[in-house]
């Protein structure tokens, strides 16, 4: 289609000499010329021109043809601007600009969007001039422009750009929609006059229209597509974020790691993070150089809400309504705008969580260590009174410094019971305390499980023989050693086998087994079963909380603290082993664990 325009040019300039020649001949025809020799020219002359009109016609209807399928093209394409760049090739092709511009008003000023020449290329900035006389014109009138020669047109001959660039062939249509001017579709020709014809302008207005709609959906488009990737970006900051935030708890780190998220989201150069506290507002974390300013910081905090300027943002940190400080950002190359103080608020509610969460388990971390120290305390203060009151209790007992009678001797056997009950929980307590503040160690070495029952066994035997029980001790020839400390291994067996006498009645039986676990190689199982009372299910289900005592009246009879199973499962756990419990209430229970066999 290269050809098009000069094929059309010469096609109609071969029909204007035809015409002249055809009624040069007709006058000759009136001066009675040789008849015969004039109609041969005559016809021959005329099937020339209607071949020439076919021809014209038939390149305009490609012409039109093309530039309809390049509008449809251009209607349906979302890539507005490779799409207007690969038309405007066409319509400079067709039409034999010299080169064509697609401008569009931005702000109240015209910038030029696309650039093409009949070379199928971009152009220069430098040469990116056109004229604002027919652009004006075009705004004024509504509608396309058409002129032949600017330079001599009486609507344009004042102008400075026309004459100065000297142009001529000028075809310029407005980018309408809805009565909104978009922009302006600009052709011309700075060496040719009458370069455009009325045909051109109505097909370039045609044009300009399938433009501006295509023009306006792409920026729909484009600004929906704009804000899908911002929201994926925003989501996925969220998310890393929250995840880097909630790997630690240590609260000086949670905050420092806020700062720098915020302050590297929204591109500011400088950000800090204050906490409110007993002497005020305390800066706790600060990235960049910038000293934040108290004053926007306690307006921000006193009204709760956001406060933006394009080159500051001060956003309150709020957990459940309550101020817990603020967040302060300085813009860097760029300012602040209104989507960056709506994406800087999320990421503050975001991080206000992780950072109070910190906060308290900072506080419940310093809570349990207290409740540690004062344990261990209490505990150590009170074994020496203790140590004292079993002394002087068995030194009575033995009738040292007398005989008893025996409501005295009641006296002393119930004084006795009730040390040995706070000798008991005191061990209890302080065995407690270490675990939880991973104080206490282990030292694991070859036992074999058979000594660590014996020793239980023997620990207990006065409570079992006083109410006529029966203990069974199953345990294999060829069981292997166990990994364990042995103090603390005994220490389980005796929890276990008291609870088991405690809550059996009299006459009953109580059974130890042990084997190779073959759920679980590499691990001995041991079971302690009992025929006594039996639990619920839903006493099961917190059997080994801290404290936790059945409200059972069988239960309720028997003294204890609700510690010794916790501190077992604790010691059972830090072996590298796992304990549960089977029971039916008024049935008896089995409880199991499993302790690593020695290397």
């Amino acid at each position: 289609m290269e050809t098009i325009k000069s094929d059309v040019g010469q096609a109609e300039a071969t029909l204007t000499l035809l015409r002249d020649l055809i009624h040069n001949q007709r006058l000759a025809l009136a001066q009675h010329y040789n008849t015969n020799d004039l109609e041969m020219q005559l016809a021959t002359w005329e099937g020339m021109l209607h071949q020439l009109q076919q021809h014209t016609a038939l390149e305009r209807s490609a012409r039109l043809g093309l530039l309809y399928e390049a509008s449809q093209a251009l209607a349906h394409s979302l890539d507005w601007e490779e799409t207007v760049e690969s038309v405007m090739d066409l319509v400079i092709r067709v039409t034999g600009a010299e080169r064509g511009l697609v401008m569009l008003v931005e702000n109240g000023a015209w910038k030029v969007q696309v650039s093409r020449n009949s070379k199928e290329s971009p152009f220069s900035e430098r040469d990116l001039e056109f004229s604002h006389s027919v652009i004006q014109k075009m705004v004024v009138q509504g509608k396309a422009i058409l002129t032949s020669n600017a330079r001599r047109d009486p609507r344009f001959n004042g102008s400075q750009s026309i004459i100065i660039q000297g142009l001529r062939s000028i075809l310029c249509a407005p980018l309408m929609v809805q009565g909104e001017l978009l922009g302006a579709l600009y052709l011309e020709n700075r060496m040719k006059s009458g370069l455009f014809s009325p045909d051109d302008l109505a097909t370039l207005a045609a044009f300009a229209n399938q433009a501006a709609v295509a023009l306006a959906n792409a920026r729909v488009h484009q600004q929906t597509h704009r804000a899908l990737l911002r929201s994926v970006r925003e989501l996925r900051l969220l998310q890393e974020m929250a995840r880097d935030l909630n790997s630690s708890l240590d609260h000086q780190h949670v905050m420092e790691r806020s700062v720098r998220w915020i302050t590297t989201a929204v591109e500011a150069e400088s950000g800090a993070l204050g906490l409110l506290a007993e002497e005020g507002l305390r800066w706790v974390a600060q990235l960049g150089e910038t000293a934040p300013d108290d004053t926007s910081a306690w307006q921000t905090l006193r009204q709760r809400q956001a406060g933006f300027t394009p080159q500051q943002l001060c956003l309150p940190l709020l957990r459940e309504e309550r101020p817990l400080g603020v967040f302060w950002l300085t813009a860097g190359e760029h300012p602040f705008t209104e989507e960056d103080l709506e994406f800087a608020i999320r990421l503050a509610d975001s991080a206000a969580i992780a950072i109070e969460n910190a906060r308290l388990y900072e506080a419940l971390v310093l809570a349990n260590q207290s409740k540690n120290e004062f344990v261990s305390l209490v505990s150590h203060e009170l074994r020496t009174p203790m140590t004292s009151i079993r002394g002087y209790t068995d030194m009575l007992r033995k009738g040292i410094v007398g005989p008893l009678s025996p409501q005295q001797q009641t006296f002393i056997d119930t004084i006795s019971r009730n040390v040995e009950r706070m000798r008991i929980m005191v061990s209890d307590l302080l065995d407690l305390s270490r675990m939880e503040s991973g104080k206490l160690r282990l030292k694991p070495v070859p036992t074999t499980l058979k000594e660590a029952v014996e020793e239980a066994a023997r620990i207990i035997q006065e409570p079992l023989q006083g109410k006529e029980q029966s203990l069974t001790v199953e345990l294999p020839e060829t069981l292997p050693q166990v990994n364990a400390d042995p103090d603390r291994l005994a220490q389980i067996l005796i929890n276990l086998l008291g609870n088991a006498v405690k809550y059996t009645s009299a006459q009953g039986s109580i059974v130890v087994r042990a084997e190779e676990y073959a759920k679980e190689p590499g691990m001995v199982h041991c079971a302690v079963s009992d025929s006594g009372i039996g639990m619920s299910l839903e006493d099961q289900q917190r059997l080994f909380t801290k404290f936790f005592r059945s409200e059972n009246p069988a239960v309720r009879e028997q003294t204890g603290t609700g510690l010794g199973l916790a501190i077992v499962r604790n010691l059972v756990e830090m072996h590298g082993g796992s304990m549960w419990v089977e029971s039916t209430l008024g049935a008896g229970s089995v409880f199991h664990f499993t302790v690593p066999v020695a290397p």
